[in-house]
């Protein structure tokens, strides 16, 4: 009886070193295989905040020439303003989803004379749309942020050239 009594304790003094001490951190075992720990990747959002914009805030020329205000979007960067002379880009941020950038397109272009064209989607874009009419050209890239969850459309405003006048 003895001897059962000196193995229980011998047992219990080796199975106590084995035993990882949670309070101070160390562990009296030997170290585990980190292939086999399980990682967590946690991917912290910050909100984007959209101020939507207003017709005052695109471009006189573009006003001019009456070009489609997405509602609900914020304008956020314009290049050259003065497309007569050039090329106007804009850039916007929106929180609508692509189909809904693509439909209010769709509609609303036509509607001020303006007619889709093919246009193969540029790399780094998610989806593009291109319009047409007798004076201008407009290419509307879309890009679409899946871990901030909002689109940026980037809007290239083009005077056409006239063969004719050359």
């Amino acid at each position: 009886m003895k001897i059962n009594l000196i193995l229980v304790f011998v047992l219990a003094i080796i199975l106590s070193a084995c035993v990882d001490d949670k309070s101070t951190g160390d562990a009296t075992t030997t170290a585990t295989d980190p292939a086999t720990e399980e990682t967590k990747t946690t991917f912290l959002r910050e909100p984007v905040d959209i101020v939507p914009s207003t017709g005052e805030d695109y471009p006189q020329s573009l006003q001019d020439i009456d070009f489609p205000i997405l509602p609900n979007a914020e304008v956020t960067s314009v290049g050259n303003t003065d497309i007569e002379n050039g090329t106007v880009v804009m850039q916007l941020e929106t929180l609508a989803s692509i189909t809904q950038i693509q439909n209010y397109y769709r509609k609303a272009m036509p509607a001020k004379q303006w007619h889709e064209k093919k246009l193969k989607v540029f790399q780094g874009a998610d989806n593009a749309l291109s319009f047409r009419n007798k004076d201008y050209s407009a290419r509307i890239m879309l890009i679409d942020d899946k871990i901030q969850d909002f689109r940026k459309l980037a809007i290239t405003l083009n005077k056409r050239v006239k063969l004719e006048e050359f």
